[in-house]
């Protein structure tokens, strides 16, 4: 759910950035025809219903994903919100505050996103209720309504004209009203029903409930509801000359309602901004052919530029170095450090280091160009010839709870020799009148030798055990591909779930623990992996889910089975997103494998049925075996086998079952994306 959770909140920033550019336009097409501004806000709703996308340069969103689910587990929690200075500025906040402390193996946000994501679940079902009760009100009151003719009845309980209904709508008006009045209240609720406003308008309260926690998306809801009343009005008075628009206006203020809260329903002819509206009804004029057509032009413009995600970094562009940076950061100075956003090489193949300057103190500091490179050998940091700047003065300020952004390059080194090293950079504080000098640097690693000294300098007691009986994975989970692991000598009996080794258990990756078993001359037999609760998570593995059921152990082996193969490298280098090209298709067909040998996938955007189950990967033949209830021990019930070839998933159709809704050519190709 945590994982959900998450989806929903990147969607919702996604759909945040086209709701700023409809408050934009909104200013700028005053004069266009009013139903333009209730399609922008139908690609909003696009945009908060689709879980998925597709790339393109033109997309002006600057992140498709602003929180990755495994901020949950990573050691230095981040997010990426594409603007530069909005993630140096909040990332050293969120890094300092969420990071866990030494030695502990629980990011705190894997104990709060799980509560962030119940009060989320608790606010849908406070605004469903409110729904529900507002409806049934409106019901009651309504119950003694008499048929006038058609759809169209009367209530002595109706103080404004409204529709109501979602199959077969009905207008229902009060008894005290005019025939002049009647006439143009019934044109506006006919209208209402031949725009089908009375499904848009509960859709766009159905999505404000599921984003509720975004205030553009209430902003968005506000206005949609008078978008669609200054429509509904145009169309009506397109037809009226002077005297009947004025009379619609008076129309317009007997009915007006003072509503004290947002409802889904129902659609009242006075329901909200009578004032704007009777003013729109006064100073109307035909829009111009060319004032229509730069309105469509606009949304055109707003769903390809909103409605994409900005590409994603070719293979031909300039490739990280093969580089781990530790999320150890040391200073001299507490509260004036560095964090590395990454470690790359620029067009000349030159180190370029992108570090962010932080100052968390009330005292003003400096830095400049100097910086020096630095290798651990034989357990003592030797500075690297070349890997030093000549140039050391100190040339930028930086304030008091201030962040900066800096590149360095390194023009005589290649960090091309395995090992560990770190980056150290001065910088200046001023005490007094006079600028006192300190260091600051971060570990990183170059190549598999150097990530395996960083890794045993960072965990020594994972290394070197006694493994004559073998060795003990112990695993836990904080999300739902959210894995730590620990590793003990192994013992006949595994450990109660409160023992003290287990909780001083440091958590790591599965890459991480994957290297450190290798340093072990064992057989794949010899290392045990034990699924272990912790109590400090608040998430359920499936196998703790079923662990009262008569199948429970069966289910807690095979789980265990299935992350030994993952560590043993069962499906290395096969797991991660595969899309099939399909022009006709805005969400194509994609396939995710991941690591813990569970894959998922989706058929079209035209398809609500997504697949999982478990994969398997022998002898270059991919076989994904699913499962019609996810979590549970049903049998299975298809089984699809594509060869694996070069980075590309190709379907074998006499080998597999046919999928849900899609049938698949034999030989076709899905590509990896990431």
């Amino acid at each position: 759910m945590s994982e959900i959770f998450l989806k929903i909140v990147n969607m919702s920033i996604s759909a945040g950035y086209i709701v700023l550019a409809v408050l934009l336009l909104r200013l700028l097409l005053k004069k266009a025809p009013k139903w333009i501004m209730v399609v922008l806000w139908g690609i909003v709703a696009v945009r908060l219903i689709c879980p998925f996308s597709f790339e393109s340069v033109l997309s002006l969103i600057p992140s498709k994903e602003t929180v990755s689910p495994s901020i949950m587990t990573d050691s230095t929690p981040e997010i990426n919100t594409g603007i530069p200075l909005v993630n140096s500025t909040l990332n050293p906040i969120i890094g300092e505050s969420l990071a866990p402390a030494p030695g502990d193996s629980v990011n705190p946000l894997q104990i709060w996103v799980p509560v962030l994501t119940a009060v989320w679940v608790l606010g849908m079902a406070a605004l469903l209720v409110y729904t529900a009760i507002s409806y049934a009100r409106v019901r009651r009151k309504i119950g003694t309504a008499v048929l006038l003719r058609n759809a169209i009845y009367q209530s002595e309980n109706v103080g404004s004209p409204f529709v109501l209904g979602l199959i077969k709508p009905k207008i229902y008006l009060p008894f005290n009203m005019n025939e002049k009045e009647m006439e143009y209240v019934v044109a506006h609720e006919m209208a209402h029903i031949h725009r089908k406003d009375y499904l848009w308008k509960p859709l766009g309260f159905l999505l404000l409930t599921l984003h509720w926690f975004n205030p553009l998306m209430w902003l968005g809801y506000v206005l949609l509801c008078r978008d669609i009343e200054l429509a509904c009005d145009e169309k009506v008075i397109k037809a009226l000359d002077h005297d009947g628009r004025a009379d619609y206006s008076e129309a317009l203020l007997t009915c007006s309602v003072n509503r004290r809260m947002i409802a889904a329903c129902p659609i009242a002819f006075g329901e909200v901004g009578v004032k704007a509206r009777i003013k729109s009804v006064l100073n109307y004029k035909k829009p111009a052919f060319w004032i229509i057509l730069a309105a469509m032009i606009a949304c055109v413009v707003v769903a390809v530029c909103f409605l994409t995600n900005p590409p994603s970094k070719q293979e031909n562009e300039t490739k990280p170095m093969q580089a781990e940076i530790s999320v150890d950061r040391y200073t001299e100075y507490a509260g004036v450090y560095i964090s590395v956003l990454s470690v790359d090489k620029d067009e000349g193949g030159r180190g370029l280091f992108n570090v962010v300057w932080h100052n968390d103190t009330d005292k003003e500091a400096a830095f400049g160009e100097a910086f020096a490179v630095e290798q651990k050998i034989a357990g003592e940091w030797k500075e690297t010839d070349g890997a030093k700047t000549a140039f050391d003065a100190i040339a930028y300020p930086l304030d008091p709870y201030d962040a900066k952004e800096k590149n360095y390059i390194l023009e005589h080194f290649d960090l091309s020799e395995a090992g560990i090293y770190r980056f150290v950079v001065p910088f200046s504080v001023k005490e007094g009148d006079e600028y006192v000098s300190y260091k600051t640097w971060v570990l990183f690693s170059v190549g598999p030798a150097g990530n395996m000294a960083l890794l045993r300098e960072r965990y020594p007691a994972y290394f070197d055990m006694d493994a004559t009986a073998g060795l003990d994975v112990y695993v836990w989970q904080m999300a739902p591909f959210g894995y730590s692991f620990g590793l003990l000598p192994h013992s006949e009996e595994p450990k109660e779930w409160t023992s003290g080794e287990l909780f001083g258990l440091s958590g790591i990756s599965a890459a991480q623990m994957r290297t450190i078993l290798s340093t072990y001359n064992l057989d794949e037999d010899e290392i045990y992996v034990i699924p272990w609760t912790n109590p400090l998570s608040s998430y359920l593995a499936p196998w703790e889910v079923a662990a009262d059921r008569e199948d429970g152990e069966a289910i807690r082996r095979s789980y265990a089975e299935r992350i030994h193969k993952m560590l043993l490298g069962g499906n290395a280098g096969v797991y991660g997103a595969y899309v099939r090209e399909n022009k006709r298709d805005i969400f194509p067909f994609s396939i995710t494998l991941y690591e813990d040998g569970t894959y998922q996938y989706f058929e079209c955007s035209t398809s609500s049925h997504i697949g999982v189950g478990d994969y398997t990967f022998e002898n270059d033949i991919i076989t994904m075996a699913e499962r019609l209830f996810p979590g549970r021990s049903d049998p299975l019930t298809r089984t699809y086998k594509f060869r694996f070839d070069d980075g590309k998933l190709v379907f074998l159709a006499e080998a597999s079952d046919d999928f849900m809704y899609i049938e698949l050519p034999d030989g076709a190709e899905f590509t990896r994306v990431e």
